[in-house]
């Protein structure tokens, strides 16, 4: 359910909106959080194909590639918070990103594929 909260919100959020998350856009970076916010809800068609299939060969690796979606994207903003000072509108989301790709980590080690 958070993943189409989470997807959602760049997806729909109103233009007059978005200076309040601390990020002064223009209107390409506008559609660009757009299609971000469409690729959120995509993905979670794989992370419902790994609920619905855990035991299926495609789930191990879609599992590593949610590990490394989540906890990759977790550390890379983390570290472009750190150096480039990114407004609380990007860092917020660095613990859901590390909380979720340890979460998917967990459950790679712990599953049995086929």
């Amino acid at each position: 359910m958070v993943i189409f909260i989470w997807g959602s919100i760049p997806l729909l959020i109103p233009k007059d909106l978005i200076p309040l998350l601390g990020l002064h856009l223009t209107s390409l970076q506008i559609k660009l959080l757009r299609v971000w916010g469409l690729i959120v809800l995509l993905d979670s068609l794989v992370y419902l194909y790994i609920y619905k299939r855990p035991h299926n060969k495609l789930a191990k690796y879609l599992l590593m590639f949610s590990v490394i979606d989540n906890g990759g994207i977790g550390v890379m903003l983390l570290v472009l918070t750190l150096i480039f000072k990114l407004p609380w509108g990007f860092w917020i989301n660095i613990p859901f990103q590390l909380f979720f790709g340890y979460w998917f980590w967990q459950f790679y080690k712990k599953g049995e594929f086929v």
